[in-house]
């Protein structure tokens, strides 16, 4: 069986023992980076030494330990104190909190070869390569050209320690950007857009997002496109929802610092 995720986490189960509040933030915050690491690792092809394709980090304030689950999954408990948990909310540089949620995830890596065969080469070099490209998470979702309007544009999923954006840049047919920006923010989580933002199609001088199942999400005029504005409608009532509004903005401001 290969690797195919590796997750960092406070919340599954019972939780980390530092709060609901905490742990909810905690893994939307650190999302990022298992989304990053998860993609990576499952085009290596890299076998584990057991029935178990996951890496699953969970931080906690009880005892560290090690175990295999029944939803093959290879889980470590990390034990981390009070005081360092103090020390992290305190932490005013982003680099600094980026860091820190790296070497939770290598203090795990290590524990587990204790008992297991880990490949710590593999995934501290995953972690070196996620901090040459500037800690970002960024990949492809489309492209395409519109020749009767003058114009192709690329999709891109964007997904931050605080959101995830669908960011569509526009150029000219001489690759002049004309214009650049977000159609879809939402929180950052797989669960928010992994489903929901599948497909484009074209259909009446607009532009569609659709979902895994076909139905529409989002909708851009393609003449807009063409004069570098860059706007959606989101037309799923579902989706409305997680998308920020007066309702939810201040659970969007909780994931700032």
């Amino acid at each position: 069986m290969n690797y195919r995720y590796i997750i960092l986490n406070a919340r599954s189960g019972a939780g980390s023992g530092f709060g609901k509040e905490f742990d909810n933030r905690f893994d939307y915050n650190t999302w990022f980076i298992s989304n990053y690491l998860s993609l990576q690792i499952r085009k290596m092809h890299i076998p584990s030494d057991g029935p178990y394709n996951m890496f699953f980090c969970q931080i906690t304030r009880e005892q560290s330990s090690i175990k295999e689950c029944s939803v093959s999954c290879m889980h470590v408990s990390l034990h981390v104190e009070d005081e360092e948990i103090r020390d992290y909310l305190n932490l005013s540089d982003e680099t600094a909190r980026f860091e820190y949620y790296l070497s939770l995830l290598e203090r795990a890596y290590r524990l587990a070869s204790t008992v297991r065969h880990i490949p710590l080469d593999i995934f501290l070099k995953l972690h070196q390569e996620f901090r040459a490209n500037g800690y970002r998470n960024e990949r492809l979702f489309k492209k395409k050209q519109f020749k009767d309007y003058g114009i192709k544009i690329e999709l891109n999923h964007v997904l931050s320690s605080y959101s995830y954006n669908l960011v569509l840049s526009v150029r000219d047919l001489h690759n002049n950007l004309i214009g650049k920006g977000s159609i879809y923010e939402t929180y950052p989580d797989d669960i928010f857009f992994n489903k929901n933002v599948r497909h484009l199609v074209v259909e009446d001088g607009k532009m569609i997002v659709t979902d895994f199942l076909d139905h529409p999400q989002f909708v851009c005029s393609l003449d807009d496109m063409s004069k570098g504005v860059i706007k959606s409608v989101c037309v799923n009532k579902n989706t409305q929802e997680y998308i920020p509004n007066e309702n939810n903005k201040a659970d969007f401001e909780k994931l700032k610092w």
